[in-house]
């Protein structure tokens, strides 16, 4: 858990980033995230339209604007913002219900949902574990759960809780390892049913390879990131 001052600066360096992005950005990368979860999410569950989807952190228009029901849910801190921006609005799927609001206080009653996607986000949140407790109220008995966080070793975790320090990364106040994540999941209750990682070494290669400076010195240092996926359902 984070302080609220704190949470506030995150916050105000994403809607920043948002910002000057939004001209330039290609926002089709989320019909892509939801073909991923798909292809995830395909062996355990499946999507008609009668299920009850949310996605918490849905940003600019989610991926939840490229799945078909006719129970869609998003839920943001910065929806406010979003909404206002006219190509963000735009390429958004109207039938969806956008709401403004945070992980750790979800505006919905208890088991109203069949599947919940969380794409990056507990790196943003203030109270991380608190999210995984509404995530679960909210989640039906079968329903499943879309799991996907950058994760960092332990020596790149060293080095970004000196960052932290220094306010550096302003936008990302929780470092994560695969371990950290694992055992707040279980200790959530939550079921791993499917589980995949991804490659520091491909990212470190990426980065020392890349024209960007900021690239090149996180790959110096060590601080290349990697990306787990998951597909939980609740444990009884």
């Amino acid at each position: 858990m984070i302080e609220s001052d704190r949470w506030k600066l995150a916050q105000n360096y994403e809607q920043n980033w948002w910002q000057n992005q939004a001209e330039k950005m290609d926002l089709s990368f989320y019909k892509g995230f939801a073909e991923q979860v798909l292809e995830a999410i395909n062996p355990y569950f499946s999507i008609n339209s009668d299920t009850h989807i949310l996605e918490i952190g849905s940003g600019a228009a989610g991926i939840i604007t490229h799945l078909n029901s006719d129970y869609r849910f998003a839920i943001d801190p910065l929806e406010d913002f979003y909404s206002q921006i006219k190509k963000f609005s735009d390429y958004r799927d109207k039938n969806v219900i956008y709401k403004t609001g945070i992980g750790e206080n979800l505006p919905f009653e208890n088991e109203f949902f069949d599947l919940i996607i969380i794409d990056n986000v507990l790196d943003h949140c203030a109270n991380p574990a608190l999210v995984l407790d509404e995530l679960k109220r909210v989640l039906k008995k079968n329903g499943v759960v879309f799991f996907r966080q950058n994760t960092y070793h332990h020596w790149g975790k060293f080095i970004r809780i000196i960052m932290e320090f220094f306010k550096i990364d302003k936008g990302h106040p929780h470092t994560f390892t695969k371990r950290d994540l694992k055992k707040l999941i279980l200790e959530k209750n939550f079921t791993i049913i499917s589980y995949k990682r991804g490659s520091y070494f491909k990212t470190w290669l990426k980065e020392i390879k890349s024209k960007r400076l900021l690239d090149k010195v996180k790959a110096i240092l060590l601080v290349n990131r990697d990306k787990v996926t998951l597909v939980l359902k609740k444990s009884y």
